[in-house]
């Protein structure tokens, strides 16, 4: 089964149950997640230019949730975390899904044990 929250979040944010698939490895992904992340970015940048503070806190745990999935995939290696950052302040939403996978891979880094 995949991972229920990111399920949920997903559903949610497209409004629409999203089918899951079996991965190579054996696990179980809801599809959408890209999507959903899109959608989330777009929301983001409009909570953004109207200063919206509270809104923009909560899509940032939105956007925080498919990280594990996402960088799994490899999807940062195909766009990395700079590349989503560096984009000249055109889009605020992107530069934070930067920022966020940055802080989330330095923490799996850190959580690792030292040999």
């Amino acid at each position: 089964m995949a991972d229920q929250k990111l399920a949920d979040l997903n559903s949610a944010t497209l409004g629409v149950r999203m089918p899951e698939v079996r991965l190579a490895d054996g696990s179980v992904v809801q599809t959408g997640t890209v999507g959903a992340l899109l959608v989330t970015i777009r929301a983001y940048n409009q909570a953004h230019e109207e200063g919206d503070e509270a809104t923009m806190e909560e899509l940032r745990e939105s956007m925080r949730a498919p990280l594990p999935l996402l960088d799994r995939l490899g999807f940062f290696e195909l766009f990395t975390p700079e590349e989503w950052i560096d984009d000249d302040g055109k889009n605020e939403g992107r530069r934070v899904v930067g920022e966020l996978c940055l802080e989330y891979k330095k923490a799996q880094k850190d959580s690792q044990p030292s040999p």
